[in-house]
């Protein structure tokens, strides 16, 4: 009997050495078998594939997860192949009634780093959903937590994150926090890096990094805390739209406060001017930055944090959105040796991005000197000298300008063109022989000249050295996930027909919304251009005294596709809707 036991447990161990190297094996390859996988089977294209592989390579998701966020596959019909791959069934977690006693049968920290969530308990019997390949050694310590027999499913990424968002909410953690007050229990550990794995003691510190983590999985580019009816809100803008969160109290929100200010350098003592600062954090394989800007109110202080994302800010060029007419005429603007282009929008339209994404696609080369002036320098690019403005030492754009042409640039982009002075450098370097790009606040690419000359320059000047002008907005999504297809009305069909002089043709979708899109229908964004080309005819005008009618009737003849005819064609291409476009463009 006892030679007996030995074997079987020698046995066991060979099993379990085996199952991991199996494992490791499946981990190695994952990236290539889902790919290839999916291909075989007649789920993508190959160019499809292409295309996530090259994003893969950009951000290090996971190639399932970069296939649904780009719309290629749903959640749904990915986990039925993993399904089919795994031998294991699979569970759609988007609308699972989670109960948080179940759930609670393992650590936070173990669920999230395992990308494991229990889902129901059956007498002895614990299922379990888990992200693949499924490590045999995870379940084993689920086993060993719990003393219960697992029962696996597969799930995929984004459902799994959706889950754990939903099961371990931002309100959740902010009333544990609230509740500890009355206790002096409050944590004063410090942590370095946005933590989602933190223990059950609930400081302030964990909150912030609840608000941090949760931020950023729910993709939100700014964090606004502001007071508001003897209470804080703490609000997410996400695709453009800001939405409430939670509420806190206002001794917590000032604890919170404190803390991200001492994070980004800022002077917690002074709560009425405006300050400016910032921090870097990890959270999980990626980096990220924070721009805090902080201000008094009437009620309280108001902090906003700018989340950017090193990994996504350099956007491929023919990733932007522009369709293929406007590539091919920014691909003949930026090939001239010398004049000035800019880059026009509102705030928070995509600007900084479309220039990084020009320098570093286009003009970045061996045998090309770039040098940028940027407030702040928001992704440092190989091969580019960037400088950031800092008044404080002298450094502003204008200054700034003068000094970089002592640097003997081929290339030079300023961040922005704020005032006279630095129009007029700008102009004055696009005219000795550098090719210029600048952002600069007007409403379509038909006003930038004439925001040039309300600030002052000579028409002569304007006329001599802007060669082009690009405007942009970002549009949202339809999500991927909830996207249904209906046949447009007849007042969509009579709004096509008045801009393109065309039909529809064809059935429009949009977003139903589920859990992934926050039930907003909407899932990222893309950008909507027009790129207007200064050409002789466009210069004449400057001979007299031109408006804004007069360059825009003179750029839509000449060919120019206007921002509204760029996004109804992605409308037809079931990118987004018409109710999107017609909010972005102002026209509701």
């Amino acid at each position: 009997m006892l030679i007996h036991k030995e074997i079987t447990i020698r046995d066991l161990y060979l099993l379990l050495a085996k199952k991991i190297y199996i494992y490791r094996i499946s981990v190695m390859e994952e990236k290539r078998l889902i790919g290839e996988l999916l291909l075989e089977n007649g789920f993508i294209t190959e160019k499809q594939l292409e295309k996530a592989l090259s994003e893969h390579e950009k951000t290090k998701e996971k190639i399932g997860k970069v296939l649904i966020r780009l719309g290629i596959i749903s959640s749904a019909n990915l986990g039925n192949f993993l399904s089919q791959q795994f031998g294991i069934p699979y569970v759609n977690l988007e609308s699972y009634p989670f109960d948080f006693e179940t759930v609670s049968v393992l650590p936070e920290g173990f669920i999230r780093s395992n990308f494991i969530i229990p889902l129901k308990k059956d007498k002895d019997t614990l299922e379990v959903a888990v992200v693949p390949p499924v490590n045999p050694s995870i379940i084993e310590n689920v086993r060993l937590i719990t003393g219960l027999t697992v029962k696996q499913f597969i799930t995929t990424d984004v459902d799994f994150e959706q889950a754990v968002s939903r099961t371990f909410d931002l309100k959740f953690r902010a009333e544990r926090y609230v509740s500890t007050l009355s206790t002096g229990k409050e944590s004063k550990k410090e942590v370095l890096i946005i933590n989602d794995t933190v223990t059950n003691e609930a400081s302030i510190l964990n909150l912030l990094n609840s608000i941090l983590s949760d931020s950023i999985i729910k993709d939100a580019s700014d964090i606004h805390i502001e007071p508001f009816s003897g209470k804080f809100r703490v609000r997410y803008r996400i695709d453009g739209i800001i939405y409430d969160n939670i509420a806190l109290p206002v001794e917590v929100a000032e604890s919170l406060i404190s803390r991200i200010k001492v994070s980004a350098g800022l002077d917690i003592a002074e709560r009425r001017r405006s300050q400016e600062g910032g921090f870097s954090m990890q959270y999980r394989d990626k980096f990220y930055d924070f721009r805090v800007s902080s201000m008094g109110t009437s009620l309280g202080e108001k902090i906003a944090i700018r989340i950017l994302s090193r990994q996504s800010i350099l956007i491929p060029l023919e990733n932007l959105g522009m369709i293929s007419e406007q590539q091919i005429l920014l691909q003949k603007l930026v090939k001239k040796q010398y004049g000035i282009i800019l880059v026009s929008g509102p705030t928070g339209s995509g600007k900084t991005t479309t220039l990084y994404s020009i320098i570093s696609s286009i003009l970045n080369s061996a045998n090309q000197s770039i040098v940028t002036l940027e407030d702040p320098v928001e992704y440092n690019i190989p091969g580019i000298v960037q400088i950031q403005i800092n008044e404080e030492i002298g450094i502003d754009f204008s200054s700034g300008v003068i000094s970089v042409l002592r640097l003997d640039p081929n290339i030079i982009m300023i961040g922005e063109i704020r005032d006279k002075e630095t129009a007029r450098v700008a102009i004055e370097a696009s005219l000795t022989g550098h090719l210029v790009f600048a952002s600069i606040h007007t409403y379509d690419a038909a006003s930038a000249p004439i925001r040039l000359l309300e600030l002052g320059i000579e028409p002569y000047l304007v006329e001599s050295s802007l060669i082009g002008v690009i405007s942009q907005r970002l549009v949202r999504l339809v999500c991927p996930n909830c996207r249904k297809e209906y046949e447009p009305t007849l007042d969509e069909v009579s709004y096509f027909k008045e801009e393109l002089k065309d039909e529809v043709g064809g059935k429009l979708s949009h977003g139903e919304g589920c859990p992934i899109c926050n039930f907003s229908g909407y899932k990222g964004r893309t950008g909507i251009f027009e790129i207007f080309d200064v050409n002789d005819k466009v210069k004449k005008l400057f001979e007299t005294k031109p408006t804004r009618k007069m360059f825009y009737d003179v750029a839509t003849k000449i060919g120019m596709i206007t921002m509204k005819q760029s996004a109804l064609k992605k409308i037809v291409e079931n990118i987004t809707t018409i109710d999107e476009v017609k909010r972005v463009l102002g026209e509701t």
